[in-house]
């Protein structure tokens, strides 16, 4: 059995959302989509411009199964904290792929900093450090380091 994992905000739910689930069915034809969404905070804590319900409804009418709340203490979060909790509850989900969107669109790009960070954590620690500590902020640090 096919699991579709996605990973959404849909903050507003927009024409572009409506293509991702509908080129990540193409894509990986599942038996079942699930996304695992922010609820009324969204990313690095801000308010939600929709409640979750209505995003929920708009979710499931374009071809999601299951969506799941990602808990508030993972989606107020900085990107990489919000990731993780929801690829964790994806997992538990027993997700066996999971397709995400980007601005750039090259998958060698993520596996170059994924490799890069977890073969220089402490480096990258202190870099993002020593950026947040000259006041950027932290996706902006992130970018630096």
């Amino acid at each position: 059995m096919k699991i579709l994992g996605l990973v959404v905000e849909y903050n507003p739910f927009h024409n572009g959302h409506i293509l991702h689930i509908q080129k990540s069915i193409d894509l990986i034809k599942p038996d079942y989509v699930i996304a695992v969404m922010s609820s009324s905070f969204v990313q690095r804590g801000e308010p939600a411009i929709i409640d979750k319900w209505t995003r929920s409804k708009q979710a499931v009418q374009y071809g999601i199964d299951i969506v799941i709340e990602l808990p508030f203490v993972y989606s107020v979060q900085s990107a990489d904290y919000f990731a993780k909790g929801a690829i964790d509850l994806l997992y538990h989900a027993g997700v066996t792929d999971i397709v995400f969107g980007s601005e750039c669109g090259d998958i060698e790009i993520f596996k170059e900093i994924a490799i890069a960070t977890s073969n220089n954590e402490q480096q990258y620690n202190d870099y993002v450090k020593e950026y947040m500590n000259e006041g950027l902020r932290y996706p902006d640090a992130c970018n630096q380091a």
